[in-house]
């Protein structure tokens, strides 16, 4: 057996077969396959998804019916790509506003749930019992690729109440063979001393929340080499800058730092090997990246909106599902960890939050970088307006404290954000009380004619 890997991990804890995971891969058979291969494989369970979410799910009967297709007449990825209609969080909602709980969405009967969720907005997320034990899967193969064995100590962060984070978490962990703390959010305190007491190996966190664990660890004046056994943080969940990221492991003795990406709506989609630059797509997903303003594909590897469709639940699939995340692109480069999947750049915001000016998005978090290296300034609003044929872009930002010397600092601001953005601003600084709380962070004053 290889090192590491647990006799009996390859049964989850109901007791139905899994992956196999070998010391390295979790399902060998498919994250190596050659990426023609791979699309191949990744096709045939998204076609059959679809077929059954026709066949079993009124919601998608009726949606499909009114876009006049039929997934049984699907020949190839392109039949979907070109007829099967986007489904957005926002689409959920009003669905199961109208027919609550679930809306029409359910494709089994409600005695065959097992597993209930809600989250903002609010979503009622259901499971059967096999769709759930996938969907917790996904997320073990997930850890497993970030480097999580079972002789590992893991500490879960992430809350374990309502929402699909903690409990899935745990039972994902479980199903490498972990032993997992169930720390849940919050008392940072007690966590720095369960850590030590229990001999943690493992912290799953957003990535503020591992930040302020690590200022805690200083705070006590913990020596993580003889204090802590944590070796691996996994992040995920939250925007975040490079320079932040490479803070994090510090105050655990330089601990590796992973990602993962992925959503309540789809579970996860992206994880991050050994060798990083991104994070390794789903072998089983078919992901698309679209332009948010004209929902067409992307050049190959380029940025924009990360579009995916489930293929485990059983109860309440999920298709064609818009995430609003954009990516900057995809490392389209080999990997020396073997996977065949591209890795997924950083999630860098919101598309409704970033303004695409002069063919370009504007991506708030990197003038914001930009922005903390002074400490007098506060928060900025990005203003778009085309006065002529052309698009104008004015940042306006709040003063702390009055400014030595206001040109000079707007010219600086200039130089330096045309080098995080590749545009020019114009740069106004206010008094803060000009950009209040409740003003909002974008302003496009552009017409649409």
């Amino acid at each position: 057996m290889a090192a590491g890997v647990r006799s009996g991990c390859g049964q989850c804890w109901w007791g139905k077969a899994m992956g196999t995971p070998d010391g390295r891969y979790w399902q060998r058979d498919t994250e190596i396959l050659p990426r023609e291969q791979q699309r191949e494989h990744q096709w045939r369970l998204l076609l059959q998804q679809l077929r059954y979410a026709y066949d079993r799910s009124p919601y998608y009967r009726r949606r499909f019916d009114d876009a006049g297709v039929n997934p049984h007449q699907f020949r190839s990825p392109t039949d979907y790509f070109e007829h099967i209609p986007f489904l957005k969080k926002e689409d959920i909602i009003e669905e199961q506003a109208k027919h609550p709980p679930h809306g029409r969405f359910l494709a089994v009967h409600p005695d065959e749930i097992v597993r209930l969720y809600v989250s903002p907005g609010p979503i009622v997320w259901s499971f059967t019992a096999e769709g759930y034990r996938r969907y917790c899967e996904a997320f073990a193969k997930g850890v497993y690729l970030c480097g999580v064995r079972a002789s590992d100590v893991v500490d879960v962060t992430p809350n374990y109440a309502w929402v699909p984070a903690g409990t899935f978490m745990d039972e994902g962990y479980r199903m490498v063979g972990a032993a997992v703390l169930p720390g849940s959010v919050g008392l940072s305190d007690f966590h720095v001393e369960v850590m030590k007491l229990a001999k943690v190996t493992v912290i799953h966190a957003f990535t503020t929340f591992l930040a302020q664990l690590g200022e805690v660890v200083k705070q006590k004046g913990y020596d993580p080499q003889r204090d802590l056994a944590v070796r691996l943080g996994i992040i995920g969940g939250e925007i975040r800058s490079e320079a932040a990221r490479q803070a994090l492991g510090e105050p655990f003795g330089g601990i590796a730092i992973r990602e993962q990406y992925g959503t309540a709506e789809i579970g996860v989609i992206a994880n991050e090997c050994e060798y990083g630059g991104g994070m390794h797509l789903s072998d089983d997903h078919l992901v698309e990246i679209i332009d948010p303003h004209t929902a067409q594909h992307v050049a190959e590897g380029a940025s924009g909106e990360l579009v995916v469709s489930d293929v485990w639940r059983q109860a309440m699939p999920i298709i064609r599902y818009r995430t609003g995340d954009l990516t900057e692109g995809l490392n389209l480069e080999p990997c020396p960890c073997g996977r065949t999947a591209p890795r997924l750049k950083r999630i860098v915001g919101r598309v409704s939050d970033i303004p695409r000016i002069k063919g370009m998005f504007v991506i708030p978090r990197n003038i914001q970088n930009v922005l903390d290296r002074y400490p007098e300034l506060g928060r900025f609003q990005i203003v778009v307006d085309r006065p002529g044929r052309q698009d104008e872009l004015t940042i306006r930002v709040a003063l702390r404290q009055p400014a030595d010397d206001p040109g000079a600092l707007s010219r600086r601001l200039t130089a330096e954000i045309r080098e995080a953005i590749r545009l020019t601003a114009t740069i106004q600084l206010v008094e803060a009380t000009a950009l209040p709380d409740s003003a909002p962070l974008v302003e496009d004053r552009r017409s649409v004619g």
